[in-house]
């Protein structure tokens, strides 16, 4: 018995470690690698009119405020919740923009609201596609027009695509700005990095930097950073690596302002035990060589020295609003913070999109402009 125990104990131990081993990679990999966005369509429409629409399935399709509805081939816009029923929604319908919406289509309630469109076609907005070289290579990217030497650069989210900023470009638009929407390392069309993975702006950032060359180099005389969920962490990294000038403040809706949190709250949706996201995290830090502690951006928010604007809905699952709220509290001398309920990831435009907007505008102006 004694010589059993003595080979089985560390056969079962190598095992054990094989087994965390692997199921510590197939979850770090839930985070750093690419998926190329939204791939299902988990709501059914039952009932559609001219004016309304009722959805089945999914768990937020009652949220207040103005959303699209994408379909495979096809989109449409909606408004506030007329009513609901056991398990449907019926919402106002806007507009139809593409394809037909009847009775059995498949669809995603859509916060970017023109998923996968450009701002011509969504917001009837001239631009024009633009590359702008890294290191990498030259990575796709439109560009609205504007008189102002002061350019927007927004930064979308992980697996998101530029898009995810059209909802803010008409308030830009009207002060004149330049928006410059871009891509970053392993998106679709653009560069990947050499590993092919996200690595969460570590190295992200560096795109925004070779965007600020590219507005710089086409006029701007200062630039506004604009990042939603990673794509705030991406900005928090530009701001902290890159000189002040010519970065005169910048905006964050949903940032992931500490890996941890999101890390931890996708292990929960996924119904993984905590203690084995904490192996996700190793197992991200060896897989990357990125550090996840210098990506804490609220242990450096001493780095930060230009103006903040901070979007947190309290309804966010996804990212977790805690540290971003410790962040604002900690640089209460720069940070302005609006938190709105019901939005959840991203979702604050989408809560109110007037007072979204005024908030940014007002925010815009009274920064140190090249020229408004």
């Amino acid at each position: 018995m004694k010589r059993i125990l003595a080979w089985t104990v560390p056969v079962l131990l190598v095992l054990g470690t094989a087994g965390l081993g692997a199921a510590g990679w197939y979850y770090s990999g839930m985070v750093i690698d690419p998926s190329g966005g939204q791939n299902s369509y988990p709501l059914e429409v039952t009932e559609a009119t001219a004016d309304q629409v009722t959805l089945k399935g999914g768990g937020d399709t009652a949220a207040p405020g103005t959303y699209g509805l994408t379909w495979k081939d096809g989109n449409a816009t909606l408004g506030k919740v007329i009513s609901t029923g056991p398990g449907t929604v019926t919402r106002e319908v806007l507009k139809v923009r593409r394809g037909e919406l009847k009775p059995g289509v498949r669809g995603y309630l859509d916060r970017w609201v023109w998923a996968n469109e450009d701002p011509e076609s969504a917001l009837g907005l001239p631009y024009k596609k633009v590359k702008i070289r890294s290191e990498l290579g030259e990575f796709p990217a439109w560009q609205t027009e504007g008189k102002s030497k002061t350019w927007v650069i927004a930064v979308h989210g992980r697996n998101a695509n530029a898009s995810e900023a059209l909802r803010i470009t008409p308030a830009f638009h009207r002060l004149g700005m330049p928006v410059l929407g871009i891509s970053y390392r392993n998106d679709a069309g653009a560069p990947a990095g050499p590993d092919g993975k996200f690595h969460l702006g570590a190295t992200e950032w560096e795109e925004v930097a070779a965007a600020i060359s590219y507005a710089r180099s086409q006029g701007a005389g200062g630039v506004v950073l604009y990042g939603y969920s990673m794509g705030g962490g991406i900005v928090a990294m530009a701001a902290r690596k890159l000189p002040k000038e010519p970065i005169r403040g910048i905006v964050l809706d949903s940032p992931v302002m500490d890996w941890n949190g999101p890390i931890e709250a996708g292990a929960r949706e996924q119904g993984v035990p905590l203690w084995l996201a904490s192996v996700g995290q190793f197992v991200i830090e060896r897989r990357t060589g990125i550090s996840l502690a210098e990506l804490n951006h609220v242990a450096h928010a001493q780095e930060f020295r230009m103006p903040v604007l901070l979007f947190v809905d309290d309804s966010d699952t996804g990212v977790p609003p805690g540290p971003a709220l410790e962040f604002a509290r900690v640089r209460s001398d720069l940070v302005n913070v609006v938190r709105t309920q019901g939005g959840g990831h991203v979702g604050s435009w989408n809560v109110d999109p007037e007072a979204y907007e005024k908030t940014v505008t007002d925010f815009a102006t009274k920064l140190p402009m090249a020229s408004l």
